[in-house]
């Protein structure tokens, strides 16, 4: 599905409610995919939400063990954890909440005018 997200926790400290809707805040536009995949450093199965962001190369931006805390007029929060490496190298996580707002935007087109038939 298609989603705008606001993440509201910065090292695992939580970000001031009023800079969420602030304009400077920064979004990420992409598709969230929630599924189960497989650990290498836990060995076994984690749900991970990730959130793929067009035109970016890379995973874009992952959730584990993420659950929905409100939801609520297509928007809604999932919570969990997020896995930074830190200066050392060494894999650290941080509690994390997403923010979520569905997109009903357009997706944009190249060429928006291709099947359109002429007018007379």
């Amino acid at each position: 599905m298609k989603v705008k997200v606001v993440m509201m926790r910065k090292a695992g400290v939580a970000v001031d409610r009023r800079m969420l809707s602030d304009r400077y805040t920064v979004k990420h536009y992409g598709s969230l995919v929630i599924m189960d995949v497989t650990d290498q450093g836990l060995r076994r199965p984690v749900k991970v939400a990730r959130l793929t962001r067009p035109g970016r190369p890379g995973p874009g931006l992952e959730l584990l063990d993420p659950h929905i805390v409100w939801a609520n007029d297509g928007k809604f929060t999932l919570a969990g954890f997020e896995r930074v490496t830190n200066g050392e190298g060494q894999a650290v996580e941080f509690a994390q909440s997403w923010l979520c707002a569905l997109d009903f935007e357009r997706p944009e087109q190249e060429d928006d005018t291709r099947n359109v038939r002429p007018m007379r």
